[in-house]
């Protein structure tokens, strides 16, 4: 995916956020089917790894810069999964929007030739569009769970 690319698909993202907000605090507190998480620990979760990305990633982003590895996904999902109960879902909207806006701002400050520069991640390499092409799938994977219907 070019950086045009990935930007749009952030702004679809942002765009998939406003939609739920036709959803009611009921809607997006129920699971989506039984046994699974609600939208509003969905959108948590996305919200989160957004915020990490901010704040441990995209700052070292840099050719041969080394990041820790990823934290223990369980231990960091369940986390966020219970930090969806300590709000409404209208603020969680607000906060997975505020964090994507953040994250899109900062990519558009980097040049395209930067995108294709390798750094660590624990013992694997990445490029900043390889991290954000991973990113955007895994936002479908959960956009599609929550709105199976949607259609940018």
């Amino acid at each position: 995916m070019t950086k045009d690319e990935i930007l749009h698909a952030h702004q679809n993202y942002l765009s998939w956020l406003t939609f739920l907000e036709k959803m009611s605090e009921d809607e997006g507190n129920t699971p989506y089917r039984e046994g699974k998480w609600t939208p509003n620990e969905i959108v948590m979760h996305l919200a989160e790894w957004d915020k990490f990305t901010l704040q441990e990633r995209l700052p070292l982003m840099k050719e041969g810069e080394k990041h820790q590895a990823y934290p223990n996904f369980e231990d960091f999902n369940t986390k966020a999964a219970a930090l969806a109960h300590e709000q409404t879902f209208k603020e969680t909207l607000a906060h997975a929007k505020k964090q994507r806006e953040a994250i899109m701002a900062e990519l558009q400050k980097i040049d395209e030739v930067e995108w294709d520069k390798y750094f660590y991640i624990g013992d694997h390499s990445s490029t900043i569009r390889n991290y954000f092409t991973d990113f955007i799938e895994h936002d479908l994977h959960h956009q599609k769970q929550i709105t199976p219907e949607y259609n940018n």
